[in-house]
């Protein structure tokens, strides 16, 4: 995030601070987008027409499509000049893609490797998304270099495009742990804006039965209850059964460490809605699934 010294900017790098694009953008934007060598290196895939202009008015055109609704297209103002050198546009969503678009004088392994990484460290955690993919054509050697530095995979096909370089995103947000109930809100897919349920943020404590019923007995989580396991509704769920057994067994901590391990590993906590790699049939088999991350390390 852009510090308090430089407020109305969103992102800030070594070089770079990033804003909503404006329409006073135009002329310098025009500098990037008129220059045939650098569109040849931006993603126009899934676009009507390519991203060459030729006058300022095909410029202010383009700006005010990306100050849409459903758009998340800031500039890229070099610090030093203060001028827009590009922009950036990201989706999230089960893969989220990124777009790059610098003048060609900004086409170098440091400046690159800086707006990589600003969108791993944080258009990923503000866009949630399972995986990250951009696009690096034959040309943008640079590119390629630092995606493959980065842990990008590629280039590979995506949505029938070539030349796309790919890494998974985890969805581990250690800090929001487990639910009373066992329910792994560190995973859920619903977690960019909920603080977590032992932070109060879940809207159905009143009638949550393993909620309040922790609160009365003073635990932790039903993996610290001698009548574990009970009727409560939630513990019916073979995952999140599995899951406080587990924590009983093992520890809270350990737990976090097997879900970690395994989500670095590529194992989905929602894959589609609520549903996941760890829905599976029987307690024995989500237990298996935890063993491997323990295996793997985790503990």
């Amino acid at each position: 995030m852009a510090d308090e010294k430089n407020r109305g900017y969103r992102y800030e790098t070594e070089h770079f601070l990033l804003r909503q694009t404006t329409v006073e953008d135009a002329p310098a934007l025009l500098k990037c987008y008129s220059d045939p060598a650098a569109v040849q290196l931006m993603n126009d895939d899934n676009c009507s027409r390519g991203f060459l202009c030729g006058t300022l008015e095909d410029m202010e055109a383009y700006i005010r499509i990306w100050q849409g609704e459903g758009y998340a297209r800031p500039a890229i103002i070099d610090k030093q000049s203060g001028e827009p050198v590009g922009t950036l546009e990201i989706f999230g969503g089960e893969t989220g893609v990124l777009r790059v678009d610098l003048r060609r004088e900004y086409e170098q392994e440091a400046y690159l490797r800086e707006l990589y990484q600003l969108a791993l460290d944080d258009f990923t955690r503000d866009f949630p998304m399972g995986a990250l993919v951009t696009k690096a054509p034959p040309a943008a050697a640079a590119r390629r270099k630092v995606l493959g530095e980065l842990g990008f995979a590629g280039p590979q096909r995506f949505r029938d495009y070539p030349d796309y370089y790919r890494v998974p995103v985890s969805a581990m947000r250690r800090e929001l742990g487990v639910a009373y109930c066992g329910l792994a809100c560190c995973l859920c897919s619903e977690n960019a804006q909920c603080p977590g349920c032992q932070a109060e943020g879940c809207g159905n404590h009143q009638e949550c039965q393993n909620y309040q019923c922790c609160l009365e007995k003073g635990l932790k989580g039903c993996w610290e209850c001698g009548e574990f396991p009970c009727g409560a509704p939630m513990l019916q769920k073979t995952r999140v059964r599995a899951f406080v057994g587990f924590a009983r067994q093992y520890g809270i901590e350990t737990l976090l460490d097997c879900l970690e391990a395994l989500d670095k590993a590529g194992v989905v906590y929602h894959r589609q809605g609520l549903v996941g790699d760890y829905d599976l049939e029987t307690e024995e088999e989500v237990w298996a699934l935890l063993e491997k991350g323990r295996r793997a390390g985790a503990v």
